[in-house]
């Protein structure tokens, strides 16, 4: 903001001299120049927004004041997971079993894999595609826009009600993988399963990172502090309790199934929970709680930096519960994290795979229509 300074009026005096009988003569009157009137000062140019992607709008999809909401991509069928790949195009992952491609915003997907077992997750570790499928996990190679190989890398999981879902690389070149409970409630005879499982580099197993999460369906990196957090959805049995939820992933912690629940909404713990982690966020009860993405891209402003977005697939028994996306505002930090959760986007039919465009926006794969949306800040 410019500065003025100030104009100082310095008033010169006159003095008369002569003999002592002489007659003073009159004092002459100072020249006065005005005062400037300061001019305001301008309002700051805001920084202009990057332009909208040249997309058709996402019709029904409604957004928060400031955003639009765009179609990136029709018929890539139930979509689970999606990731940009090194060469800069977006793989999908369905539960069909298929991984699909779309080269660019607007394209139309093309299959490049197909007659997998049920997939859920897909990450990319380099030009090295990691696929979680029905009781494995398969290894791609990308090269020249195909991928090749697919081989096993982490066979025999076990299954059941649930299987393993989501895929997060990490820093380190560690691997996290969420693998789910075999039942609603019940005592695991593998402790593999309700847990996030840690395997080095090479895929050797490096042990547990969480215990006790029942469906831990997502799991997302936060950039700027290396933590990873998991999505977990909560047993069936218990009528409005207990509910989906957020926790940060921390070695060895307990997330407390089948013994301990979080309420809806205040995140209190209830049933047997010496030991539990306290959740960061929860989410409706029965709402599927299920995709989520750390929020790294520049284009929402600064206020949205390091914000989580979730999808809510929605119940199984079907109606109105879920079937949107939330913004959950990070704060604080260990065991007094918490977060801030509030209504983001809805009219989707069951949105799932989420993830952050090179371009800043963010896409939702819509499981039940086909679609992916891009939700871009516009205002």
């Amino acid at each position: 903001m410019s500065r003025r300074a100030l104009v100082t009026l310095v008033a010169l005096t006159l003095v008369g001299c002569g003999q002592p009988t002489a007659t003073t003569g009159p004092t002459a009157s100072p020249h006065h120049t005005p005062t400037a009137t300061p001019k305001p000062t301008p309002p700051p140019t805001p920084t202009p927004l990057p332009p909208p992607p040249n997309l058709p709008g996402a019709g029904g999809i409604n957004v928060v004041a400031g955003f639009s909401a765009y179609s990136y991509a029709r018929r890539a069928g139930t979509t689970t997971s999606m990731a940009f790949g090194p060469d800069g195009r977006l793989y999908v992952a369905t539960q069909g079993g298929s991984v699909e491609v779309v080269a660019s915003p607007g394209a139309a997907p093309q299959t490049l894999v197909s007659g997998l077992p049920i997939a859920l997750g897909l990450a990319f570790r380099g030009s090295e595609l990691i696929i979680s499928v029905r009781g494995s996990l398969r290894s791609y190679q990308l090269s020249n826009g195909r991928l090749s190989g697919g081989h096993v890398v982490v066979a025999g999981l076990p299954v059941g009600r649930h299987q393993n879902d989501a895929v997060l690389p990490m820093p380190n070149g560690d691997v996290l993988l969420g693998l789910g409970s075999t039942c609603d409630v019940c005592n695991e005879p593998d402790s593999r399963n309700a847990s996030v499982l840690r395997f080095h580099s090479d895929w050797s197993f490096a042990g547990f990172a969480v215990r006790g999460t029942r469906n831990p369906y997502g799991l997302a990196l936060r950039a700027s502090t290396g933590d990873a957090y998991v999505m977990i959805n909560g047993q069936d049995n218990l009528g409005a309790q207990p509910a989906d939820h957020l926790l940060r992933v921390v070695d060895g912690e307990d997330a407390g199934w089948p013994r301990c629940w979080p309420a809806f909404p205040d995140g209190s713990l209830h049933g047997n929970c010496g030991g539990v982690a306290p959740p960061v966020a929860v989410f409706t009860p029965h709402s599927s709680a299920d995709g989520v993405v750390i929020y790294d891209g520049g284009e929402f402003g600064a206020d949205y930096a390091d914000n989580a977005f979730v999808t809510e697939w929605g119940a199984n028994a079907g109606g109105p519960i879920g079937r949107r996306v939330l913004r959950v505002v990070l704060s604080g930090s260990g065991a007094s994290e918490h977060g801030q959760v509030s209504d983001f986007a809805t009219g989707f039919s069951h949105p799932l795979a989420v993830t952050v465009a090179p371009d800043g926006g963010l896409l939702v794969g819509d499981y039940g229509t086909g679609q992916i949306v891009e939700i871009f800040r516009t205002s």
